[in-house]
């Protein structure tokens, strides 16, 4: 799978104050494409990228669309292990990333730090975190 960038923002998971706000601006200002791409049935994806360090360290985050022939991220390029998000748990996604993390620091998993994305499936309902292994 591949993936355009929509739009981007920098920012970090424990310095930054605005990081709320900055995620859901990029949903909230893309709005009228992604409702485009749905209605196409087509994968929506936030990829995150730019890592300074880990994920502790600032980084880039993209909403972006499936496209495979204008495209910024290659997803052949690297192994995947896959988080299944609770999707009826309202901060699923943010439980699922501490899941991540919390196998990063355990030696569960060893990130390469290229790209990492959370895959919307054309369904709304099925979301996937993507994390790019060794």
């Amino acid at each position: 799978m591949r993936f355009k960038i929509l739009d981007t923002t920098t920012t970090n998971n424990f310095n930054d104050p605005d990081i709320q706000n900055k995620l859901k601006q990029l949903w909230v200002q893309n709005n009228k494409i992604l409702t485009q791409l749905a209605e196409k049935k087509r994968v929506i994806a936030c990829v995150y990228y730019n890592y300074i360090s880990n994920y502790k360290g600032n980084y880039s985050v993209a909403l972006c669309r499936e496209d495979d022939m204008d495209f910024d991220f290659d997803t052949m390029q690297y192994n995947w292990r896959i988080y299944k998000v609770d999707t009826a748990d309202p901060i699923g996604v943010i439980n699922t990333w501490k899941k991540v993390w919390d196998d990063e620091e355990h030696g569960i998993i060893k990130r390469i730090y290229g790209f990492d994305y959370e895959q919307y499936n054309l369904n709304g309902n099925d979301v996937t975190i993507h994390i790019a292994i060794q």
